[in-house]
C-alpha cells in the first residue's frame, strides 16, 4: 500500500493523493496530532490501514516506519530533506531524490533516484525481482545438472569401482553442456508479472521446495 507522509496540511494532502490515484473515496487520513494520541495496543493496525499521514514531524515519520516493520511489513521511505534522513535509514530500503534531495537524504538512503523520477522507483523494484528469479533459476539448473554426476561418483567411492568420468571430463561437460544454458538463464529479461508480485520475505531462500 502507498502511503503519504507529509507535514503539509489536511487539503494539500488530500490533494496530492488525489493526483497519484489513491484517494477512492475510501481514503483514511491521519493528523500527526491524532496518531500520537492513538493507544499502543490498535496503533499498528491503524497505521497499517491510513493512506495519508499529514501535519507530522520527523520523529512521527520515523514511528510510522518502525511501525509498519512490526507487522512484518516490507517498507520503501522516499524522500528529499535532511528531516527525512532518520526515517529512510529506519526503512527496508531508503529511497532519496538525486537532483533535489540533500546530502544528508542521499548518505542516508540505500536507493538515490537521478532523475528524481517516482517511476524509476518500478523499474527498479521490477530489475530486483528480475535479478532474483534469475539467480534462482541458475542455481537450480546447475544443482540439477550437477547432481547425476555427483550420485555416480558417490555410489562408485562407496562401492569402490572405478568412477566412469575423471575430473578432466567432468569439468569439460560443466563448461560446454552446463556452462552456456546457466548463463543464459542468469539474463533472462523481466516479466511483466515481475513488478506486480507480492514483496517476498526478506527470510526467503534461494533454494526452496518448490
Amino acid at each position: 500500500m502507498c502511503k503519504i507522509l507529509t507535514g503539509d496540511s489536511k487539503e494539500t494532502a488530500n490533494s496530492i493523493a488525489k493526483s497519484i490515484g489513491i484517494n477512492d473515496g475510501l481514503i483514511k487520513m491521519l493528523s500527526g496530532k491524532e496518531l500520537n494520541a492513538l493507544d499502543n495496543k490498535h496503533k499498528n493496525q491503524i497505521i497499517s490501514q491510513t493512506h495519508v499521514f499529514y501535519r507530522i514531524s520527523p520523529i512521527d515519520k520515523i514511528n510510522i516506519v518502525k511501525s509498519l516493520r512490526e507487522i512484518d511489513q516490507i517498507v520503501a521511505m522516499t524522500g528529499d530533506g535532511v528531516n527525512d534522513a532518520i526515517a529512510l535509514r529506519a526503512a527496508h530500503i531508503g529511497i532519496a531524490m538525486g537532483k533535489s534531495g540533500t546530502d544528508a537524504c542521499k548518505e542516508a538512503a540505500d536507493i538515490v533516484l537521478t532523475d528524481d523520477n517516482i517511476k524509476s522507483i518500478l523499474d527498479a523494484i521490477t530489475e530486483g525481482k528480475t535479478i532474483f528469479k534469475n539467480i534462482q533459476n541458475f542455481v537450480r539448473f546447475q544443482i540439477s545438472s550437477s547432481i547425476t554426476a555427483l550420485i555416480v561418483i558417490s555410489l562408485c567411492t562407496v562401492l569402490n569401482l572405478k568412477p566412469p568420468l575423471n575430473s578432466s571430463q567432468i569439468l569439460w561437460i560443466n563448461i560446454i553442456m552446463d556452462g552456456p544454458p546457466a548463463q543464459s538463464l542468469g539474463v533472462e529479461p523481466a516479466q511483466n508479472n515481475h513488478t506486480y508480485q507480492s514483496p517476498r520475505s526478506v527470510n526467503e531462500q534461494i533454494i526452496d521446495r518448490s
